[in-house]
């Protein structure tokens, strides 16, 4: 394991241990049901929170909004069906020559 990995999985253990701790302190002291609340809504904004710092670091490495999260997808490439049936090549759902459901792509 390289040095950054060691550093990411750090983090990851101190905020699941920070969630853990701010969950019980909250339950503690506003009882179960309101503290649960809380710790879903505190969790949920952290994780938002995350995911905008991870999308601002991103753009400044010259991502656009429109490539964020995609990975290496081309914008251009179309994925071809055929039918598992005939063989048929299929523009929709059903193939146009035996009405199959059933279609595989062709990469």
């Amino acid at each position: 394991m390289d040095g950054s990995l060691k550093a990411d999985m750090k983090r990851q253990m101190i905020f699941l241990g920070a969630s853990f701790a701010v969950g019980l302190l909250l339950t503690y002291f506003f009882g179960f049901y309101i503290g649960l609340a809380l710790n879903m809504a505190i969790f949920v904004g952290a994780m938002f929170y995350i995911r905008w710092r991870r999308n601002k670091a991103l753009k400044s490495l010259g991502f656009s909004d429109a490539t964020i999260g995609r990975g290496a997808m081309n914008e251009g490439l179309k994925l071809k069906y055929i039918c598992i049936s005939c063989g048929f090549e299929v523009k929709g759902t059903r193939c146009g020559k035996c009405g199959s459901n059933m279609k595989k792509p062709l990469f």
